[in-house]
């Protein structure tokens, strides 16, 4: 493992030096306040300067990211809740109301069932042996 992080490290070294010889800093100027910076230092510092705000912005997303998702997902277990929660009241209202419609509905099916049954003794055949 350290054989292969010491490989890596000097082939990211040996790129950012060969990086940093192909860029061609001679016109390059930066300007920091009132300050203007021009060559290999202009370079560097544009570099630091871009990548220090990569590295704020980065953070800052994902920072953001995280507090979305979170809220998301707080907004959607208390959409679940609520919704719930409304379902059960829309129970307990209708519940109540519904019972006078139910009552006749109740009686009527009580007095289809008795004379089922009525019907059903009536036409069922005896269980009795007739004599011979």
């Amino acid at each position: 493992m350290k054989k292969v992080l010491a490989i890596s490290l000097l082939l990211f070294v040996s790129c950012m030096l060969a990086a940093w010889l192909t860029i061609d800093t001679n016109d390059l100027i930066v300007s920091v306040g009132d300050e203007d910076f021009d060559g290999p230092l202009a370079a560097l510092l544009g570099t630091v300067i871009a990548g220090g705000v990569f590295a704020i912005l980065a953070v800052v997303m994902t920072v953001v990211a995280v507090v979305v998702g979170f809220v998301m997902a707080g907004v959607g277990v208390l959409m679940v809740f609520f919704l719930a929660l409304a379902a059960l009241v829309a129970m307990a209202a209708i519940s109540p109301l519904m019972l006078p419609i139910l009552i006749p509905f109740g009686i009527y099916w009580l007095l289809k069932r008795r004379d089922r049954k009525a019907a059903a003794a009536a036409s069922a055949p005896a269980l009795e042996h007739s004599p011979a």
